[in-house]
């Protein structure tokens, strides 16, 4: 272990490059370069293909989302799958290189998240029409993180299912707790569920005013370090956070919103 440990601190720490991360900022457009949707009836279809009647109703969201309280029997929404990569000569979303598009630099062997945000163009003048000032979305990463190998000249692909999971707080255990022949730790000193999963709350999303500012992303201990490229992220969009007439909210949201935007503050490292 000794050895081990020097051998990072005086050679690989460095030629791996985690002494000196890359720090690079990126906002991806949704409408042209996931959807390329052109036209503003496009993008309006693109958007009501994605409604849901009931998120409730989302595996991905029942499982890694913190419910909103008080919680609704039925709550719409809009929920986008979002695949993301980080391969020469494609964009973000794994789409042929574009006029306008953008892409992160697959000759970094990681590149992972520091921050997020979400912003919605036009949305400044859906306020005026009734919607609220503070939309709210979940962006999670639901699918498998993948990163290139940090050594070797072909940079292999490598993919982890990453599972935020917790460990609950044990009740204090006593001497007649040991001393009794029907006591099993597994059973009887855990408060809550074994290894269950840390969800994801939501966090504001904002107009998009054509400049970026670092108070509207957001720094969630439970997105920081994990990859940029993953197979399935889910942009979710309750529409109970736009207005309590869900369909209203809706309804205004789709025939209002020109683009919806995706904001990443990253670091990479290059490898050897």
């Amino acid at each position: 272990m000794a050895r081990m440990k020097l051998n990072w601190d005086l050679a690989l720490k460095g030629q791996l490059g985690f002494n000196n991360p890359q720090a690079e900022s990126n906002r991806f457009s949704l409408r042209n370069e996931l959807f390329r949707s052109v036209t503003d009836d496009t993008w309006r279809e693109v958007l009501r293909q994605h409604k849901v009647d009931d998120l409730l109703s989302v595996r991905e969201f029942r499982r890694y989302c913190r419910m909103f309280q008080p919680q609704q029997p039925v709550e719409p929404g809009i929920v986008i799958p979002i695949p993301t990569t980080v391969n020469f000569g494609f964009n973000f979303f794994g789409r042929t290189l574009a006029a306008g598009d953008s892409a992160y630099d697959s000759t970094n062997f990681a590149t992972k998240v520091r921050s997020v945000g979400v912003w919605f163009s036009n949305y400044d003048a859906l306020t005026s029409q009734g919607l609220s000032n503070t939309p709210r979305v979940y962006l999670i990463p639901v699918g498998y993180d993948i990163m290139r190998s940090p050594t070797g000249e072909l940079g292999e692909i490598r993919t982890w299912k990453i599972l935020d999971q917790k460990l609950p707080v044990p009740f204090p255990i006593g001497s007649a707790d040991l001393g009794s022949p029907e006591w099993i730790p597994m059973v009887d000193t855990l408060s809550e569920e074994y290894a269950a999963l840390r969800r994801y709350s939501s966090f504001r999303a904002y107009h998009d005013s054509g400049q970026f500012d670092a108070k509207e992303t957001v720094s969630d201990s439970r997105l920081i370090g994990r990859s940029v490229w993953n197979t399935r992220w889910l942009l979710i969009i309750p529409a109970g956070t736009l207005h309590s007439d869900r369909q209203k909210a809706l309804d205004t949201f789709i025939n209002g919103v020109t683009d919806i935007e995706v904001f990443f503050q990253t670091y990479a490292y290059s490898g050897d």
